[in-house]
């Protein structure tokens, strides 16, 4: 471990662009971890997205002490322990189980939406499933409200068992492509319908 460069990483503030892309995993696949310091955060996808890790990778290199690595079936890296973790941590979770923060209205943008949409974004049929599962149907109903207000993204409840997740309306399709144009990977390009 390079413990220059770990102090360097914790010291600097994120960017605008990372903390965008680290709110849009929270929303999705990412999940903060403990550390002896505090929390780091981790992105772990499946080997066929190595793609995405790299890109996520890139854009939080100077959070990070060590490059992505595979293991079995997952590609993954994670960041040193960070203060913007800490509070994040605080916003986006009880016990170990990840909420929605209050204020996440403020937070939702094309890019946090690209990447929650890539984390977790299905497509079926002509409209776009997200798998909000996690989240229980008062919070996923609050994620509706949200984008419809921020994005203008029309979508409905869906059950899935026990659980609920956000099902995109093909009406709004056109909308969500033009919002998420600058930032989908072309190898994420499967999620969306034809």
């Amino acid at each position: 471990m390079d413990t220059k460069r770990a102090q360097r990483a914790r010291s600097q503030p994120l960017t605008q662009q990372q903390l965008e892309i680290i709110i849009g995993s929270l929303l999705g696949d990412g999940h903060l971890v403990r550390t002896t310091r505090g929390f780091a955060f981790r992105v772990n996808h499946g080997i066929e997205q190595q793609a995405y890790v790299d890109w996520k990778y890139r854009a939080l290199e100077s959070l990070t002490n060590s490059p992505p690595r595979s293991y079995q079936v997952s590609y993954y890296f994670r960041t040193v322990s960070h203060p913007a973790f800490d509070r994040l941590r605080q916003q986006f979770y009880v016990g170990r189980r990840k909420i929605l923060p209050a204020g996440l209205e403020q937070w939702i943008t094309p890019l946090v939406f690209s990447v929650w949409l890539m984390d977790d974004g299905a497509r079926d049929k002509g409209q776009l499933r997200l798998n909000t599962q996690s989240f229980s149907r008062q919070e996923n109903q609050q994620l509706l409200r949200i984008l419809e207000a921020t994005l203008g993204i029309t979508a409905t409840l869906n059950r899935d068992k026990n659980s609920f997740r956000l099902r995109i309306s093909a009406v709004s399709m056109p909308c969500i492509r033009q919002l998420t144009k600058p930032y989908i990977l072309s190898s994420m390009q499967y999620k969306f319908s034809p």
